[in-house]
């Protein structure tokens, strides 16, 4: 039943013992490094690993450990991977292998999601408990090995269980185009990795019990600050509540006059859409999500929650130190009393022009926030809630429009109260998403007859190459980032409106190829994408709140295929343990009592 029949099944063998292997050889060095936050900056250049005549298997030792932290100066306890938050980055080349060994150090399981990874072959480590895999037990450890063929670009990996990545389990993933396939290698001198945030200054523990109640209305959460690669000052006399607060940092990045930096910008807040600019400094846009495109200028970049974008910046401008901006679009939020500053600045500082503050202006100064009121909006921010023009995203390496269609799916997005609780609840098309971590649909799916239960809002496709087009409909006020596992999708409408078949006006030359995409507020987007990948693939949207409430559906793709893959001993030997005692879902990070942070390594 559980044999490996996987196309990988001639190295994952291998990957795991040598995985085993080095745990015991490294143990002291690699998977249990101590590693400050703020020790090494992730805006280093680094060169990457070298590429290779034959693929390489690149092994990665994590361990899940809790502490407390103050990114912004406000102290909380956070979730980290090895010590560090932003979690460490995965780089590789195309075509490498990776293994990921993971000792969850927690009193309380985990899992890890690869966004943006196709995970074709691997669909078992795709990391969605209920849906690929069981969550891995605490005090336990778990391999993860998949392939890199099909994908390159800038990506992130985030926990998947029980809003954890909220609380700190979140890294980037590049994967680099071999030098002779790399249309923008002579492009640019050096990159950085830039990765947003939103930030509460309460753990999932804390704020989940209050928004799944009655007496949210179903309002999300708002954060009280942003981060930018993990660092950002909040005004200690505007905290709430009686956290300990102390001097912070922003993020800094350094350039060299007269280069051309490659920034790697990703969004892993549970909810914010940033507007990303350099004060004085032109965007050129060059991939998002993966896809390269044909380059055009912009001023500012507006990304949501689970997309990613790389722009080149030259650094022509005088020898000064300008302000980097990740403005949130608060008008996608609702009105809050958190006292957030909507402006996150980190700095750019040019080689001879020392560590003075920028004087810089931005397009928008808002008045410091006061304690007790609200935020102010920024007028400009509309565009923030939506994605960049789908009429300026042409890929460049362009490819036919997936037609003709054989399934076309209409789904509704909606919120309303539950009958029996009385708390909001998210549904597609009147089903609102609840699975079981311990037992996921590609374990049922290895029997021959499934049944799903309605909850599970599971969706078969059982044709090779099925071309399945989703529509997704939303008459609400809210903007909706959704993603699909599993998937690079075209994106073949997106507006403002009712999208109808025949009448609205859709792109049929070279489509924009991505995998997470915004449903704007009162409108549509329609994306198409081809079945030819067997596994459990989740689509939901990314926004933390609202998977936890219930907007996720999922594609049993090629069942057959997938039960004839079967599935390796060692993901199936998670389900075995069940979930701990007293676990009680959506309770999110409860957290000890506060301790200090530790010191800042210099």
């Amino acid at each position: 039943m559980y044999a490996m029949k996987s196309p990988r099944s001639s190295w994952l063998p291998r990957s795991i013992f040598l995985a085993l292997l080095w745990i015991s050889c490294l143990h002291s060095t690699l998977l249990f490094s101590s590693s400050s936050w703020s020790s090494t900056s992730i805006f280093a250049s680094a060169a990457g690993p070298a590429f290779t005549d034959t693929p390489r298997n690149r092994i990665f030792f994590w361990k899940v450990t809790s502490t407390t932290l103050a990114p912004d100066g406000v102290t909380r306890p956070v979730l980290l991977v090895n010590e560090k938050y932003p979690g460490p980055k995965i780089e590789v080349n195309r075509g490498d292998f990776v293994t990921v060994v993971v000792q969850n150090a927690l009193d309380v399981p985990t899992s890890f999601h690869w966004h943006g990874l196709t995970m074709k072959g691997d669909p078992w480590y795709d990391g969605v408990p209920g849906m690929n895999q069981c969550p891995i037990p605490p005090g336990t450890n778990f391999t993860y090995a998949f392939g890199t063929d099909d994908i390159v670009g800038t990506h992130w990996w985030h926990a998947h269980f029980e809003n954890q990545y909220i609380d700190g389990l979140v890294g980037a993933i590049i994967i680099r185009d071999p030098p002779e396939t790399d249309p923008f290698l002579h492009a640019y001198d050096e990159e950085r990795t830039i990765i947003l945030s939103d930030w509460f200054h309460e753990t999932t523990g804390a704020i989940l019990p209050r928004y799944l109640s009655p007496e949210s209305h179903g309002m999300d959460p708002v954060p009280n600050s942003g981060l930018i690669n993990g660092k950002s000052i909040f005004n200690c006399a505007n905290v709430l509540g009686d956290l300990p607060c102390a001097e912070a940092e922003r993020a800094v990045v350094h350039f060299v006059p007269n280069r051309r930096y490659r920034l790697r910008i990703i969004n892993t807040g549970a909810a914010t859409p940033f507007m990303f600019s350099i004060d004085n400094h032109t965007l050129q846009v060059i991939e998002a999500d993966g896809t390269n495109l044909n380059p055009f200028m912009v001023d500012s970049l507006p990304i949501n929650a689970g997309q990613r974008y790389s722009v080149i910046v030259a650094s022509n401008q005088d020898v000064h130190n300008y302000w980097i901006r990740a403005e949130m679009g608060t008008t996608c939020l609702p009105p809050t009393l958190t006292n957030l500053d909507p402006v996150i600045l980190g700095e750019v500082r040019y080689q001879g022009a020392g560590a003075a503050t920028p004087t810089t202006q931005g397009r928008f100064v808002p008045t410091p926030p006061q304690k007790g009121q609200p935020m102010q909006v920024n007028p400009a921010f509309t565009e923030a809630c939506a994605d960049l023009d789908l009429n300026l995203l042409h890929p460049l390496d362009p490819q036919p429009v997936l037609e003709p269609i054989t399934n076309s799916v209409l789904i509704k997005i909606s919120f309303k109260k539950n009958q029996t609780d009385n708390i909001v609840r998210a549904f597609m098309n009147d089903i609102t998403y609840s699975g079981n971590p311990w037992n996921p649909t590609i374990v049922q799916n290895l029997q021959p007859m499934p049944v799903y239960d309605i909850n599970q809002h599971v969706m078969k496709i059982e044709r090779r190459n099925a071309i399945v087009q989703i529509i997704l409909d939303n008459s609400l006020g809210g903007e909706h980032p959704f993603h699909l596992h599993g998937h690079v999708f075209q994106v073949i409408a997106q507006g403002v409106g009712v999208y109808e078949e025949g009448k609205t006006p859709i792109n049929t030359v070279n489509p924009m190829r991505r995998d997470t995409a915004t449903v704007p507020r009162h409108g549509f987007v329609v994306i198409r994408f081809k079945a030819d990948n067997p596994g459990v693939w989740a689509l939901h949207c990314h926004i933390e709140w609202h998977v936890t409430t219930g907007l996720v559906m999922q594609f049993v793709e090629l069942p057959d295929d997938l039960r004839a893959m079967g599935m390796p001993k060692h993901v199936a030997k998670l389900c075995e343990a069940g979930p701990p005692k007293g676990f009680k879902e959506h309770t999110g990070f409860v957290a000890p009592p506060l301790q200090a942070p530790p010191k800042k390594e210099h």
